[in-house]
């Protein structure tokens, strides 16, 4: 796909889990901003809505563009608007790409 600079109009922080130490000898998993603010297309994909256990779950999967990065990892996270984002598959990008792309899922389990 071609994507223009001026698509890139909302902002993003993607995250990362990272082990830090509890005090007591044991392992708490928090999130660390991997990059904060960074400007992004953000295009819905699809919605679900389900019921289990007497409960409504509702899904919203969205592709995120940014400018190249590769850092970014499948088990990151996206925070866009206040709501995380789980990242389910980031296209594969040749040696030559300007933009990554990105799937990510809001409303599952993290």
């Amino acid at each position: 796909m071609n994507w223009h600079p001026g698509e890139l109009d909302q902002l993003i922080t993607i995250k990362r889990e990272q082990l830090a130490s509890d005090g007591m000898g044991g392992e708490t998993v928090t999130l660390v901003n991997l990059a904060a603010d960074i400007w992004a297309k953000v295009r819905p994909m699809s919605g679900n809505e389900s019921e289990r256990f007497d409960k409504l779950n509702a899904t919203m999967t969205n592709t995120f563009v940014v400018r190249y990065r590769d850092d970014v990892r499948e088990d990151d996270r996206i925070v866009w608007g206040g709501d995380e984002y789980n990242i389910r598959a980031i296209e594969k990008a040749g040696s030559r790409e300007l933009y990554t792309v990105m799937m990510a899922e809001r409303g599952v389990a993290q």
